[in-house]
């Protein structure tokens, strides 16, 4: 019985420590982990010559950060020319002589660390100047040593037979085989045993075709070397089917957040809008007979896709059928006749041309008054310019509250609308167009009458000097400001900004011996008195730069707002806690431009609302809280959309328009987007929203550029108004209201506004 115990307990003993042999053997194994019943989404390392960024430090900070942005695979470089980080036959010399190479296999390394994230192995071998028997050794050596997930060949040019072998090696050993190509070559790869293919330069409409047609039967994973690869993930992600993708030379510490969970996680909510043409043929301009005093005219309609004939001659449509042809114009009249499949449509063209009579004309007055010195102004609108130029409407210096008064110094002559007019300047040498305001019964104190005056000045009051008395402050929950400015009267106030200064000039105004309060947004301040008025400037800490201001007059008080810089939040939803309205423009009895299809397509109002509602969608699934100016096909007034920006005070403000031209003009080759600012602050948008939109929707990028539109002319935070393309344009407008075409547009907008919004 004793023999039988020690025999068991030996027994048992024994089994112990097989097992756990087992378990150190198998948990120190060099395994192969693999991505199954998913699609790949994979991003390339790309190590530098020096290898100095190979640390254990960025090992993790790589499989961290893959992990966080929905990355479930590292395509690893083994390869640069001649060099290699690892040490195979037929391989020049190892990168460098880093110490990490010298002490340590790299690639194991990274393959552990990142196997334990759950993020498989791809290593990559550029093939270029490689011959087939060292791309076989490569490949022999790379499988037999690492047991990686997959093997990429670059630049790979060999013959089938060779892929056959590579194929064969591929499989015994359980690993991936990828060739990375590009559109153009990877017909040539039809037949290829490959698991999958890495695309480069493979767009929505391609990529839809070609998978489609079905002469590929593998996985292809599009190549995200440009941020237009972006738009098309999103879109095959939600309107199709995309297989996977690639993001490009990963090398560590990228401020740019990849949000490939966010764009390839498909929304199910998103809004459609089906809008098209009716191909019925019709010439939508000139409708009638029409006279002109242009050289030229822009005839246009819709008709069945292919050619339309006009005098004679036969000319292309749009995929869509609409057309557009200019022609030029000789003095007297010009009869067309356009046609197509039996039906026609004949007009005729009258060009005139101005003739001088020979009598001087004599531009008319309008019922402005010349005003004295001394005289008291008052803004009647919602928003008043005050202008350096009285002749240039753009020379705006600022935008001046209603019931704003003004001390006249002098009236000048100018010209708006074909009659004379005066403009009244003030003491800091702006002006204010007479029609924009209203005369006051006050006089300044020292007012002196012209002899010639019939007006009885007595009954006048006398204009009290605005005087600033004091300032308070109040702090919101959401860490903004107010300040409260109190002063007596309502004088003009012009404002002038930099990330370091904020400063405020009260127009006639003196003040107190004042101080300001504490803020969490100013380190110093200054208040001083001149003789056309007071400064009151706030200076700022860099650490926490103002974001927008506003300036607004109530009752005895103007009301500064301060608001604080947005950020970027580090989650997959990095909008959460931005705010950013956006403006369909306009909408309702307002159709905006109409389309080279006039009413046989959808309007410019039509399209507005369909990218801002598609930029809603987009916008929310990366956590932004979406302010819309019109949801629907309602006519907001401009004072109602200003209004809405002041009361909101949203982290961004974005008008969207479409654009167009006179029919009097040749838009054959008039397209692609623009986009416009008024504020130094909103800049930077403009250029953002034209450069992220021209790249997503493949539009020309005409560039962003300073005006004064109504809806822009904010400081509260950045405003622009975007021009996405032209309606006028047969061959942009027949790309512009697809519900690809609509969503590539709303894409590049929220690339823009991930850009605009710091980290």
């Amino acid at each position: 019985m004793k023999n039988t115990n020690t025999r068991a307990y030996i027994y048992t003993v024994c089994t112990l420590l097989l097992i756990a042999c087992t378990a150190v053997f198998v948990l120190g194994a060099d395994r192969q982990y693999k991505v199954k019943n998913t699609p790949v989404t994979a991003a390339e390392i790309e190590i530098t010559a020096d290898a100095s960024m190979i640390t254990d430090e960025f090992i993790k900070t790589t499989a961290d950060y893959f992990r966080q942005n929905s990355i479930n695979t590292a395509i690893l470089k083994v390869n640069n020319g001649t060099e290699s980080i690892v040490n195979l036959s037929g391989f020049g010399n190892i990168l460098s002589s880093n110490e990490n190479f010298e002490k340590k296999d790299i690639v194991t390394q990274i393959k552990r660390k990142l196997n334990s994230k759950k993020i498989q192995l791809y290593l990559s071998v550029d093939c270029v100047g490689l011959d087939g028997t060292t791309i076989l050794s490569a490949v022999q050596q790379l499988c037999d040593n690492y047991k990686i997930a997959g093997i990429v060949l670059d630049n790979f040019t060999e013959s089938a037979s060779l892929i056959s072998d590579i194929s064969s090696i591929c499989d015994k050993t359980g690993t991936d085989f990828i060739i990375k190509t590009d559109a153009v070559s990877l017909h040539s790869f039809s037949n290829c045993p490959a698991d999958r293919f890495i695309c480069e330069n493979l767009g929505y409409d391609q990529y839809v075709a070609l998978k489609a047609k079905g002469d590929i039967k593998q996985d292809i994973l599009l190549h995200y070397s440009s941020p237009s690869m972006m738009s098309d993930m999103y879109l095959l992600t939600n309107f199709s089917q995309l297989d996977g993708a690639v993001v490009c030379n990963y090398t560590g510490g990228q401020a740019d957040n990849l949000l490939l969970s966010t764009t390839l996680a498909k929304n199910s909510t998103i809004p459609l809008f089906n809008m098209g043409i009716n191909n019925r043929f019709t010439v939508t301009y000139p409708a009638k007979d029409v006279s002109t005093y242009y050289s030229g005219i822009f005839i246009t309609g819709t008709a069945q896709p292919g050619t339309v004939n006009i005098n004679d001659a036969e000319y292309a449509t749009a995929k869509d059928g609409s057309f557009g042809v200019y022609f030029e114009l000789e003095e007297g009249d010009t009869p067309f006749t356009v046609s197509q499949n039996g039906n026609s449509k004949e007009f005729t063209v009258t060009r005139k041309v101005y003739k001088s009579t020979g009598v001087k004309y004599e531009t008319p007055w309008d019922e402005t008054e010349y005003l004295e010195k001394g005289r008291i102004i008052q803004t009647v609108s919602r928003l008043t310019s005050l202008l350096s130029d009285p002749d240039d409407d753009s020379a705006i210096i600022a935008g001046l509250e209603p019931g704003t008064k003004m001390v006249v110094t002098e009236s000048v002559e100018t010209t708006r609308s074909g009659y004379k007019t005066y403009a009244y300047k003030l003491s800091n040498g702006g002006f204010v167009l007479a029609s924009k305001v209203e005369i006051l019964p006050e006089i300044t104190a020292d007012f002196i009458p012209a002899e010639e005056s019939e007006t009885d000045f007595s009954r006048h009051t006398v204009y009290e000097t605005p005087v600033i008395s004091s300032v308070s402050r109040e702090k919101l929950e959401n860490s903004d400001e107010r300040l409260y400015i109190a002063v007596n009267n309502t004088p003009a106030v012009t404002s002038s900004y930099t990330s370091e200064k904020l400063s405020l000039f009260f127009l006639d105004t003196v003040a107190e011996d004042i101080a300001l309060p504490q803020s969490d947004f100013y380190k110093a301040y200054s208040v001083n008195t001149y003789d056309g008025g007071t400064e009151i400037s706030l200076f700022f800490d860099e650490t926490a730069p103002l974001w927008g201001y506003d300036v607004k007059a109530e009752q005895g008080q103007f009301i500064v707002y301060l608001k604080q810089t947005p950020h970027l939040s580090a989650t997959d939803k990095p909008l959460q806690g931005i705010t950013i309205m956006l403006d369909a423009g306009h909408g309702g009895k307002d159709s905006g431009a109409l389309g080279v299809a006039s009413t046989n397509g959808p309007l410019e109002k039509d399209l507005n609302l369909a990218v801002s509602q598609a930029t809603k969608a987009i916008l929310q699934q990366y956590g932004a809280t979406v302010i819309m100016t019109r949801d629907d096909d309602t006519f907001p007034s401009l004072e109602d959309r200003r209004a809405l920006v002041r009361d909101h005070k949203p982290d961004l403000f974005i008008a969207q328009h479409h654009n167009s031209m006179d029919y009097s003009y040749n838009s054959s080759n008039t397209m692609g987007s623009e986009c416009y600012y008024f504020t130094h602050q909103s800049e930077n948008l403009a250029q953002l929203m034209c450069s992220h939109i021209s790249t997503a929707t493949d539009r020309n990028n005409r560039g962003s550029y300073p005006a004064y539109f109504y809806v822009t002319r904010t400081d509260v935070c950045p405003a622009v108004l975007m021009e996405y393309g032209y309606v006028i344009n047969p061959y942009e407008f027949s790309n512009l209201y697809s519900d690809a075409d609509i969503y590539k547009a709303a894409f590049g907008t929220v690339q823009a506004v991930l850009k605009a919004i710091p980290q």
